[in-house]
């Protein structure tokens, strides 16, 4: 056991999937080098290097792109927008390709792919990097929106949400990132995607299938 913020945890999630599994691949915009605007991928650069872990140019369509094209030739990539604002230019590719592979191929094609995203307020921030528009993306049909709200739950869950068979939407509430602490497995484990935790003393895991 370590104890973690969910920040942590996060990066302990995506240590212990590029281990575990030489499928996941990480991408996006600052998350190699930089480490992510938020410091989530810090280290896993150095660790596995630039053909797992890699930079892209600032064009979130192109990055979701991206990641679907990968999903569908076998990988398993975790993409990362940088907040919830900057996703709009990927809308198109979200909705169109990554929710409807499975429905559209009759179930030969799948996109087992993660698009991690920042979200939320309360960290005084311009309004494209503070915006809570879940509900967007919950009423999409093939897509599943997972928001962790503790540490131990946010390693399980992108645990999960890499394991699964169709595209998932992870959000990370970007003032919980360091709020808490919280004692962590250090072995690889994962929690169910779907079940809403109790509100005495867990987690609302989950926010919606987006029904299909």
């Amino acid at each position: 056991m370590s104890v973690m913020t969910l920040a942590q945890s996060l990066n302990s999630a995506l240590d212990t999937a590029l281990d575990a599994d030489d499928r996941v691949v990480l991408l996006g915009e600052d998350i190699g080098r930089t480490g992510g605007v938020f410091r989530i991928t810090d280290g896993l650069l150095e660790k596995y290097g630039e053909h797992r872990v890699f930079d892209t140019p600032v064009a979130e369509s192109g990055i979701v792109g991206a990641a679907f094209g990968m999903a569908i030739a076998g990988l398993r990539p975790v993409a990362e927008i940088q907040f919830l604002g900057f996703s709009y230019p990927a809308y198109d590719q979200i909705i169109n390709h990554v929710a409807r592979i499975r429905n559209r191929s009759a179930h030969r094609f799948t996109a087992p792919m993660v698009i991690r995203i920042p979200y939320g307020g309360g960290i005084g921030a311009a309004e494209h990097h503070s915006e809570s528009t879940e509900a967007i993306y919950t009423h999409i049909p093939g897509i599943k929106v997972v928001v962790p709200s503790t540490p131990h739950d946010a390693k399980g869950l992108l645990l999960a949400a890499i394991e699964d068979p169709d595209p998932v939407i992870f959000l990370e509430p970007i003032r919980l990132y360091r709020a808490v602490k919280e004692d962590i497995p250090d072995i690889y484990y994962i929690d169910e995607i779907g079940p809403v935790r109790s509100a005495l003393g867990l987690s609302v895991e989950m926010i919606s299938q987006g029904g299909s």
